[in-house]
């Protein structure tokens, strides 16, 4: 847990920065562009994965259980092999996305405006491959820190790049304007793996030192062994992330053809994809708690699994099941209530309001798929979130097809499409873990109480930003509201007993102070 604050405090910086770049770039590219990034995310969603081939989860898991059993020289020699492995992965990925640039934007974006920016980022992701290996070496490890602050320095040197590049460029038109991205992103990607190299040449022996020894090392596993059951680990994973940008490829490759079928022009249906991005970008903006807490779930996990500890296994998961229902519904409620003011404060376009509120929804299932999906592949069930993933995503390519065709939903059936996908996939996940550790989660302190307390303060958002209109606070009340009716929240399930002295323990720094401060003052309980 401990792990995933130090994870979720990155996540929440560097997604804070990455923000101000969300709310600069429409302005730089303006909506036509906008369009054009939404067309290569999930190509380079896609080539990012293949890059990485689900190794940085086989190299966390595999390092766990090497660590527990107290392996030193299989803790290397995973590390090595698998770092061996990427290397390779990214750079062909990197060949094909530089050489193939034309290809792909024909075949797939169906826009030659984004080629120059494909081939870009081939460079950008052999430097994911590499920086990923690292990543996965001290998950493994349980040590979150080096990867937390790679992470927080790429995303910096990611948006300063982006905006310079783009605003330099911007002169050349709009497709070259979107290159611009494509250099932020190698510069970010370069700048993370430093950081993890750095990091990684001067502590790696030291770390290896502190893992006591508990069996011998002539028993270790031999690089061939360690390739394959390397390999067997990052396969499913790989399918299952795999089948993330193929549900945002449902998007990229339906939307045009089946709006066209409804009679929407060219122009709308750019303009629709970039509200659409930029909805997506938001609602999955909450989700950084649920994203750390799956990183740091499958080595502790695989940790509890190898000690044959099925009491931590179950306490381990609990905890995170309930720690992404805490999160994940007040956060719904806040893009439901606030969509529209957040978008037009955020992006300057109040349309994304729209889609954004039915995607609110996906705060609460996709933290539970993230959460889920952690510990099933801790458990070493790798193909099960496979399967559940592989349903969700029918299940969106159906209601894409039918209902953006359908002129009075248009690109809403995008937002449908994916908010009900995500919800089979969440329901499939959460069973797949109730039969494999029993009753997961406490229903009153994980679900009603933070149900009833997200419903309490998003009738005050909703009051307190109509009053700050009223006031003629435009500016800031939208923000004001979200910010008080979060505190709110939090301070009522802190007095229901939902959070205790112990969860704010786990607050680096702050923790213990804060929870004194609260407990004195009646709102928390020990």
């Amino acid at each position: 847990m401990r792990g995933a604050v130090v994870l979720t405090l990155a996540s929440l910086v560097s997604r804070l920065i990455g923000l101000s770049h969300t709310i600069v770039l429409p302005r730089l590219i303006c909506d036509d562009g906008m369009g054009l990034f939404q067309l290569v995310k999930p190509i380079h969603y896609f080539a990012a994965v293949v890059a990485i081939f689900g190794l940085p989860v086989a190299i966390s898991k595999l390092t766990a259980e090497k660590a527990a059993l107290g392996t030193r020289q299989d803790v290397h020699r995973v590390f090595a092999v698998g770092a061996g492995l990427m290397l390779f992965t990214g750079g062909l990925v990197a060949l094909a996305l530089f050489f193939g640039a034309d290809w792909f934007a024909l075949r797939f974006a169906k826009d030659s405006g984004v080629t120059k920016t494909l081939a870009l980022l081939g460079p950008a992701c052999f430097f994911l491959a590499l920086s990923a290996a690292l990543r996965g070496f001290f998950q493994g490890l349980q040590l979150m820190t080096p990867a937390a602050i790679a992470q927080v320095v790429d995303q910096a040197v990611r948006v300063v790049v982006t905006v310079l590049a783009s605003l330099w460029l911007r002169p050349q038109g709009v497709e070259m304007a979107v290159t611009g991205i494509a250099w932020g992103f190698i510069a970010g990607e370069f700048a993370g793996w430093l950081v993890l190299a750095v990091y990684y040449a001067f502590r790696h022996k030291a770390l290896l030192a502190d893992i006591p020894v508990q069996r011998p090392e002539r028993h270790g596993e031999s690089v061939p062994d360690l390739v394959k059951r390397l390999l067997m680990l990052a396969f499913p994973a790989v399918v299952a992330t795999i089948l993330w940008p193929i549900m945002q490829l449902a998007d990229s490759l339906l939307i045009p053809t089946r709006m066209q079928l409804a009679g929407f022009t060219p122009d709308v249906i750019r303009e629709s994809l970039g509200h659409l991005g930029m909805a997506l970008t938001l609602s999955q903006f909450p989700n950084v708690v649920t994203v750390a807490l799956a990183t740091s779930l499958v080595p502790a996990i695989s940790e509890a699994w190898a000690l044959q500890s099925r009491k931590l296994v179950r306490h381990r998961s609990q905890e995170a099941l309930r720690i992404a229902l805490i999160f994940g519904i007040p956060s719904c409620a806040a893009l439901f209530v606030l969509g529209e003011p957040l978008s037009q404060m955020l992006f300057g376009y109040s349309q994304v309001g729209v889609p954004l509120q039915i995607l609110s929804f996906g705060t609460i299932t996709l933290g539970l798929i993230q959460a889920a999906t952690g510990i099933l592949q801790g458990l070493g069930h790798m193909l099960i979130p496979v399967r559940n993933l592989a349903l969700g995503v029918l299940v969106k390519f159906a209601l894409n097809y039918f209902l953006l065709a359908d002129p009075r939903f248009g690109i809403l059936g995008a937002a449908w499409g994916t908010t009900i996908g995500w919800a089979v996939i969440a329901l499939l996940n959460s069973l797949s873990v109730w039969r494999q550790i029993g009753k997961a989660i406490s229903f009153r302190h994980s679900f009603v109480y933070p149900a009833l307390a997200a419903a309490g303060a998003a009738l005050w958002m909703y009051f307190s930003y109509d009053s700050l209109v009223y006031f003629q606070l435009n500016g800031t009340s939208s923000l004001v509201a979200l910010v008080t009716g979060f505190v709110l929240y939090f301070l009522t399930l802190m007095t229901w007993g939902s959070l205790t002295e112990r969860d704010v323990h786990l607050l680096p720094m702050i923790g213990k102070p804060l929870a004194r401060t609260l407990y004195t003052w009646g709102f928390l309980r020990r």
